[in-house]
């Protein structure tokens, strides 16, 4: 049998009642669920196409993690960073204090006391060569100390950028992501309108078969009694 030929075992009204009914349910699931493509069979390669954009917002997802990750990272290593060039600023402000001319022996004890404290609150004091600061020798802790600001001072310029390239491509991620969300979208989503008009249709359809139906039915009683 062709491809919609009607069944000769079935009447030509119950063959087109059935098929309105069909596509009645078809367009209320679509209605119900919010997606024009709830099968395979809907449209195959619509649910193709709207699975590698699936796969690939969830790539993109992926990557927008990473790149904010970097930022609160950064942004973590930054407040520390700084933690370091206020504790430098300070032991160079406590060096030009101690070369005053005004302290006796006990207040440069009591000034490198303090000097002390505020390099073995820096992370990486060694790494900067500050952690032998000595106020006898002003001018060598300040040397130390000057070079050492500048090191983090650098390190702040490097995680600035940084930060900076992760939220430019965290923008681009995002970007992707809702244009691919869009497209995905159309695919997928019931176009209500649309859908709406195509159910109205589908219900006079299915109420002119039933009435077919019906007086099918009364005419078969009609030639019965006769």
């Amino acid at each position: 049998m062709a491809i919609n030929q009607v069944s000769s075992s079935v009447s030509p009204s119950d063959f087109y009642m059935d098929q309105a009914k069909k596509r009645q349910e078809e367009q209320d699931e679509k209605l119900a669920s919010g997606k024009r493509i709830n099968t395979a069979a809907d449209d195959p390669a619509g649910l193709q196409i709207s699975n590698r954009l699936t796969t690939g917002i969830s790539e993109q997802e992926a990557y927008a993690n990473i790149y904010q990750n970097q930022v609160s990272l950064n942004n973590i290593e930054s407040a520390q960073l700084q933690g370091t060039t206020d504790l430098l600023q300070q032991n160079q402000a406590l060096v030009v204090q101690s070369g005053n001319g005004i302290y006796n022996s006990d207040d440069i004890a009591a000034l490198q006391a303090q000097v002390d404290a505020n390099t073995a609150a820096i992370p990486n004091a060694s790494e900067l060569g500050v952690d032998n600061v000595d106020l006898n020798a002003p001018d060598a802790a300040q040397a130390a100390l000057q070079g050492a600001q500048q090191a983090t001072d650098a390190n702040q310029a490097e995680l600035g950028a940084s930060s900076n390239a992760a939220e430019s491509a965290y923008r681009s991620t995002q970007a992707a992501i809702e244009a691919q969300s869009a497209a995905r979208s159309r695919i997928l989503d019931t176009n209500y309108a649309q859908s709406t008009s195509q159910q109205a249709q589908n219900d006079a359809l299915l109420q002119s078969s039933i009435q077919s139906y019906q007086q099918q039915l009364a005419s078969k009683n009609i030639e019965k009694l006769i």
